[in-house]
């Protein structure tokens, strides 16, 4: 059973809040000496103190809509908040003419904060305003690009979120500042906080006959400056030929695609899937395949893991299934027939018709097995191992079994 915590009185209340107020105040002086100088905080006096500290502005937030069917759990906010602080910590602004770095988290919550109070400072808050600003030079004219570069890449953050935590079968997600409500209560503190609302939106879709059968698709697309983008592509970008080249055809996607990416990349990237998808079917030019449809490349840091395959059907492009790398009906997949005389069955009995068999196994330390899996175009598949952190004693032993099930010790 949990243990009850211990309701803390109103003087440890107190205190913690001094220190905290204290913690912040070290961090603001800090920021002062980045942008000048730290002697400016001797200029303040205790209201002025005070006043930098009201004025505070608070860490970028994404919370949740205030319409309870809308709600998103703490959980997913948590997740999303976390990796928003990582993107933000690790992303560097370059302030004044010396170029100081500050990171994107330090600037919204510390250097703003100062370019608030510095735009409002009188000598009811300051010993000597005009002093105040001239040791903090770095607020000077140059000042204003660095905050567009900066606000500039906050959007970018918010959309790689929403694109990361999109999911193509389930929901977009949408997230946009939160409106600032007017408010004549002075105790009121919500003008400082930089929160942004995360929507999970349903994607739209249609009910089509696939091969005899009724099917649900989803629209492919995303959100960017929370406008949605439906994805799109011509015949012409699909290497197709005829009088409509330029007819737009919407980009679906059917359930079961998403299903094989699981079954066959596994957990390792199923955080970044839909971010892969959009990239394949933007930046990889397709494939014919042996039905006439099309192979769209699917990459995760420029190796290539497999390939997404679609058919145009009416005015749309309906991405079915997610090939593996070695699967049949892929270039790769088709050489390994070739060179091993192995089929689809052979490939699933083996466990080579999935990322994990790769990742977890002790196939590469084979020269003749690595070698053939080279030149059949993937040693992509054995250079992902690298992001694993995977070490080889925990390696499945299956190379010598491959080796002889393959005929290659004859």
């Amino acid at each position: 059973m949990k243990k009850k915590e211990k309701k803390k009185s109103p003087q440890q209340i107190r205190q913690e809040e001094l220190h905290l107020k204290n913690c912040y105040l070290k961090r603001i002086k800090a920021m002062m000496g980045i942008m000048g100088d730290e002697s400016a905080y001797e200029l303040l006096g205790p209201k002025g103190v005070d006043w930098l500290h009201s004025l505070r502005l608070r860490p970028v937030k994404l919370v949740s809509p205030a319409d309870p069917k809308r709600k998103v759990t703490n959980h997913d906010l948590d997740i999303m908040n976390d990796q928003l602080n990582r993107y933000l910590r690790n992303s560097f602004v370059e302030i004044g003419p010396e170029k100081k770095q500050v990171s994107h988290y330090d600037f919204y919550c510390f250097t703003e904060t100062l370019y608030l109070f510095l735009r409002n400072v009188n000598k009811d808050h300051c010993l000597n305003p005009q002093a105040f600003k001239e040791k903090l030079p770095a607020f000077n004219n140059d000042y204003m690009e660095s905050r567009v570069e900066a606000l500039s890449k906050l959007d970018d953050h918010i959309d790689t979120l929403a694109w990361l935590y999109s999911e193509s079968t389930r929901h977009n997600v949408r997230i946009e500042p939160e409106p600032k409500k007017e408010s004549t209560s002075p105790f009121d503190r919500s003008a400082f906080y930089n929160n942004y609302i995360v929507y999970f939106e349903k994607p739209e879709t249609e009910l089509l006959e696939i091969d005899g059968h009724k099917r649900t698709v989803f629209q492919v697309g995303l959100y960017k400056n929370n406008t949605l983008i439906r994805i799109a592509l011509t015949p012409e970008q699909l290497g197709m030929t005829g009088i409509l080249q330029q007819l737009l055809l919407k980009v679906y996607i059917q359930t079961h695609a998403i299903d094989r990416i699981k079954e066959r990349i596994g957990i390792y990237f199923m955080g970044t899937s839909y971010i892969e998808i959009i990239n394949a079917i933007l930046t990889q030019k397709p494939y014919r395949a042996d039905d006439g449809g099309f192979l769209f490349p699917y990459s995760y840091l420029n190796k290539r893991l497999g390939y997404l395959k679609a058919n145009v059907i009416g005015d749309k492009i309906i991405i079915r299934t997610f090939l593996f790398l070695t699967n049949n009906g892929t270039p790769e997949g088709k050489k390994l027939a070739t060179m091993l005389r192995v089929q689809k069955e052979d490939k699933k009995y083996l466990g080579i018709d999935k990322l994990s068999t790769f990742i977890n196994s002790d196939i590469e330390t084979n020269e003749n097995l690595k070698q053939i899996f080279t030149q059949a175009g993937c040693s992509s598949l054995f250079e992902m191992k690298k992001h694993m952190n995977k070490k080889p004693d925990h390696a499945i032993q299956c190379a010598n079994y491959l080796s002889q099930y393959l005929g290659l010790k004859r």
